[in-house]
Formats: structure tokens, sequence, C-alpha cells
């Protein structure tokens, strides 16, 4: 599935034109437990990707509990405050947990979750994120990562721990988790200029590219509204037969 948006907002201080372009793939799966959407809000751009995992359809059920809670509720009080954004999240959370209680199928269920707010008028942006779905931000030809996994190889990473020898893709933290044990991470507010762009993507996609190859994928790419379907084409063809979901949101600024 693969969708495309453009829009701008009006008045007459000059705001920021994006275009939206958004898929989600099967892979090689039996079933996609990956979701995805973005709403605009007045001068907001809201964008959010979910990764679920769990048995019985667990991991699509958390998956679109989070995307749909997180449009709603910004859709209901558009904010780039951090604490408001937040408290979004630990909502979602919530939602999952009461889901696991009430249906024994659905214990297991996890998902992570990351979100792009963006406000055409301040030309600003904001990040959140819990897992290891990603937002990358390209900007004066440097590609920046938004987000860092909450995955053990990262965690080790960070701490000089070598490597995991087994597990290297496993989560400490995703929603799912008690309120207690969630880490949600909401980055400062940053700049956004015209001719940037950002991808919010799934494991199941940048695992398969390399910083360097993403930046020429988009740069390239950015006038053509398949973009989406090149860089998913590519993924699923070096994954060899063993693809994940693969789901990303592609904003460009014009």
């Amino acid at each position: 599935m693969e969708l495309t948006i453009q829009l701008s907002g009006s008045g007459s201080i000059s705001p920021l034109r994006y275009r939206v372009v958004q898929r989600s793939d099967t892979g090689d799966r039996q079933e996609n437990q990956d979701s995805l959407g973005h709403r605009r809000v007045g001068d907001w751009l809201v964008c959010v990707l979910a990764d679920g995992a769990g048995g019985h359809q667990g991991g699509e059920v958390a998956s679109q509990h989070a995307v749909n809670t997180m449009l709603d509720a910004f859709t209901h009080a558009p904010t780039a405050n951090a604490s408001q954004l937040l408290a979004m999240v630990h909502k979602v959370n919530h939602g999952i947990l009461e889901a696991q209680q009430a249906n024994a199928e659905l214990t297991d269920m996890h998902t992570t979750v990351c979100v792009l707010v963006l406000n055409q008028r301040s030309s600003e942006a904001v990040c959140v994120h819990v897992g290891d779905s990603r937002i990358y931000h390209f900007q004066n030809n440097q590609l920046k990562s938004r987000t860092k996994d909450h995955s053990i190889l990262q965690w080790m990473a960070d701490n000089r721990q070598g490597q995991p020898e087994t597990n290297r893709n496993a989560l400490y933290t995703a929603l799912g988790e008690p309120p207690q044990q969630l880490q949600v991470e909401v980055s400062p507010p940053f700049v956004v200029l015209s001719g940037d762009w950002f991808l919010l993507c799934s494991d199941g996609l940048w695992e398969h590219f390399s910083d360097d190859e993403l930046v020429l994928l988009g740069s390239n790419l950015r006038n053509d509204s398949a973009c989406a379907g090149h860089i998913h084409e590519l993924a699923q063809s070096r994954a060899g037969g063993r693809a994940d979901n693969l789901s990303s949101i592609l904003v460009f600024i014009d």
C-alpha cells in the first residue's frame, strides 16, 4: 500500500510545504504487524509508525492501537510540548495493557512507536519514540538520526559492553510494558528547512541500508512519487526471501 499527499498551509506568512509518502508491505512474513498513518491538524502534521510483536495477531492489534490512539489524541490537542506528548504515549500504553488483561491471547503483545510532529508555521519539529523504529532527518547534506534504538545491541554499544551473542535485536523497552518500566524519548524542538526530508521506518527496512545509502536514495528520489516503492523493493531483494514487514513514511519539505 502506498499513499502520497501534498499539503501547504494558508495565510500571509509562508508556511512550509510538504509531501508525505507512506507505504507498508508484508515482506516474506505471514502477516503484517506494522501500522502507520499521518494526519494534518491545522498548521500541524503528525506522522506515526509502529512495529508490533506478539502471537495471535497481537502485534497487529498493538501497533494499530498505537497509531490510531496517537493520531486521535494529537488531533484533539495538537502540541509539541514534551510533557503532553509523553502523556499521549502513556495513554497508548495504558490501552495496550488493558487489552492484554482483557484477552489472554494478547498477553504478549508489544509494539514500538515513533512519532514526528511538525509545525508548518514555526518550521519546527519534535520526535518521539519507544523501541527501535527510527526517524531519520536529512538537512544540509547530512543525515541525522533523531532516535536511538532501545535495543540490547545499542545499550551494549553505548556502555562499551561488546556485542551480544544472541538476541541482537531484542528491545529493553516497548509499549505494552508496565508504566514504571516504559522509557519514552522526546526530542527537543529543532528547526526544519526547505529541502529537508524525513524517513520514519521499521527495522525491517532500515536494517538493509547504511546511512550513506539512505542519503543517496532520499536525495535522488525526492521528486519521484514512487520513491517509497523503490526503497521497499530494494530492501526486500536484499532480504533474500527472509524479509520482515517493511514500513516507511517519507516527508519531503519543498
